[in-house]
């Protein structure tokens, strides 16, 4: 005799036998809890028929194997018809579960047997030598009865066993489901100790390219001041001009160092990359030469993206370079834009991705191809595989710090022999396009005679950028430090026109400063001038409303040049689009 109870003890199938040994109706117990239709005999005070059933279900519920019970006394609850009250009952229980798909519990099979007789011949043993024969009998039944159950035993420990090899090859399937877990984790866990290591370098590379940049605008600024100098004929002018390229050549790489390190100034616009890619194609067809055969995979209807024009025309000219010395003997290069959706299951793969809509740019050679250790160290600053004195390892780097900045990711593909992909994804912008290809802002006047208040703390530099202001004709206000220049500016009588100021100085930023001068003489013009970006100068990636950025190292020319744009009100584009992601 059995009941069939759902997962929350619910009684949802019973024997005809339980509903007679029982003596309920279906209609009585169907539907209902277990315990509600059968609780304890509220007059027997040591009724533990409830608990025990309870703790068994629960084992079953846990375990999802088979539990059984000692004979229990369970009474069980006469009808009306019948007098009422509670009746005294033995059981032999056994709960079983019933297992769907995924190892889900559907159901509990509660079997019982009514032992309350042998019970109750068992106590009576003593005091019945009457029934001695009519007991013989019984036990003879009972024997049989536990031969029969004895059976039924090795039945239910064959279906335990049937069960246990079912269970072990589960065991074995999940085993190899959490080894292939560990392999995309250890994966992603190299991929993150990458990322981490790149960040690392890139902020060791910003703070080395901010002490160069001053260093720079200091050798770049006295070059030019000395070359005006010079009569054209002298023989110095010559070697004058070799230390300007040479600073030149220093600042093109702390300029790349700030790339990789995420620490440019980007003039952020409304692209299409189609654009970019038709505005250098006859460059690119130069750079690789008529052994390399150049294809163009353009997607009609690209999304638009956000960027620096600029910065993405590097992108592209870097990565076409790299494909080109990938391919010593020629070959062919690939140029793809694409609409792509990047989902979960590629974010969670590749470290730092976030899922969504991006435009794809790539570029594919069908070159020599990297090994497993190149490309895991390809996107680090200084590393080449070229020949001593061919290249400053700063190009793919370059490339991984601007995509970075933009928002965007990039990836590679490569096999040896085989060749090379690089995609770089950036996420779609809505808007109308706000960029073509267009010559440079026309030159200003660099003179003029306004008041600066000029604040810097590195002495070599605060004194060309005061040099070269003064032969300007402007009157300059100098000071070393922030508190220094709020004492200038609260004593100087007269209009201060502009407040050109370094960034990161001591106890006080520059736009602390700024914000201070601000207050004291309302609509003066201030210039920020760092060698590299600083979250205190930027508000969510842009500057302030009538704020401009110089970036080190500067020149003569460039220092006068904004000076005098930010006094006449002449702004370029890029000056309020400062970003640093």
């Amino acid at each position: 005799m059995y009941l069939v109870l759902a997962p929350d003890l619910t009684i949802v199938g019973v024997s005809e036998a339980y509903l007679r040994a029982t003596m309920t109706t279906r209609a009585q117990i169907l539907g209902r809890g277990l315990f509600d239709v059968f609780p304890d005999n509220p007059d027997d005070s040591t009724a533990t028929g409830v608990s025990n059933l309870r703790s068994s279900l629960e084992r079953v519920l846990k375990h999802r194997r088979p539990d059984a019970m000692a004979v229990q006394k369970y009474d069980i609850r006469r009808p009306d018809s019948e007098g009422g009250g509670f009746e005294e009952r033995h059981w032999s229980p056994v709960n079983s579960p019933i297992l769907g798909e995924g190892d889900q519990l559907r159901y509990i099979i509660h079997q019982v047997e009514d032992v309350t007789e042998f019970v109750r011949l068992k106590q009576q043993r003593s005091e019945q030598h009457k029934i001695a024969d009519e007991l013989r009998t019984r036990a003879g039944q009972m024997e049989a009865e536990i031969h029969r159950r004895a059976q039924e035993i090795q039945e239910a420990n064959r279906l335990l066993r049937e069960h246990q090899e079912e269970l072990e090859s589960r065991v074995e399937a999940r085993t190899a489901d959490l080894q292939q877990a560990n392999e995309a984790l250890r994966k992603s866990e190299e991929q993150l100790r990458q990322s981490q290591k790149l960040e690392a370098v890139g902020r060791l590379a910003g703070g080395i390219a901010h002490d160069f940049n001053n260093l720079l605008s200091v050798i770049l600024s006295y070059s030019d001041m000395l070359s005006y100098e010079l009569k054209p004929n002298e023989h110095a002018l010559a070697d004058l001009e070799e230390i300007k390229k040479a600073g030149r050549r220093a600042a093109d790489l702390t300029r790349q160092m700030l790339a990789f390190s995420r620490q440019q100034v980007l003039d952020l616009r409304i692209l299409d990359l189609n654009e970019i890619v038709g505005s250098v194609n006859k460059m690119l067809t130069r750079i690789l030469g008529e052994d390399i055969e150049l294809k163009m995979l353009l997607a009609p209807r690209l999304a638009k993206v956000k960027a620096d024009p600029g910065q993405i025309e590097q992108v592209l000219m870097n990565l076409v370079v790299n494909a080109r010395d990938a391919m010593p003997t020629g070959g062919n290069l690939t140029i793809e834009t694409a609409n792509v959706e990047l989902d979960v299951a590629y974010a969670r793969d590749h470290v730092g991705v976030t899922q969504g809509a991006y435009v794809m740019l790539a570029v594919s050679d069908n070159g020599v191809g990297m090994d497993k250790a190149i490309q895991a160290r390809v996107f680090e600053p200084f590393f080449t595989t070229k020949e001593l004195g061919k290249g400053t390892g700063l190009g793919l780097s370059t490339v991984f710090g601007i995509v970075k900045q933009s928002g965007g990711t990039i990836w590679l593909y490569s096999e040896p022999g085989i060749g090379t992909t690089f995609k770089t994804y950036l996420p779609r912008a809505e808007g109308k396009v706000d960029w073509s290809p267009s010559p440079g802002p026309p030159t200003v006047a660099i003179r003029g005679t306004e008041t600066i208040l000029l604040v810097e703390d590195e002495d070599q530099v605060r004194k060309v950028a005061s040099g070269i202001l003064k032969k300007a004709g402007y009157h300059v206000l100098e000071a070393t430090s922030p508190g220094e220049a709020l004492l200038v500016s609260e004593q100087h009588p007269v209009k201060i026109h502009l407040l050109l100021t370094d960034v990161v100085m001591p106890k006080m930023n520059g736009r602390q400063l700024a914000e201070r001068i601000g207050s004291m003489r309302p609509g003066i013009r201030i210039i920020f001038m760092s060698g590299y970006t600083d979250n205190v100068i930027i508000h969510h990636g842009v500057l302030d409303s009538g704020v401009s950025f110089l970036q080190k190292p500067f020149t003569p020319d460039s220092l006068s040049s904004k000076v005098r744009q930010v006094l006449d009100g002449v702004r370029r584009d890029g000056d309020a689009q400062f970003v640093r992601h």
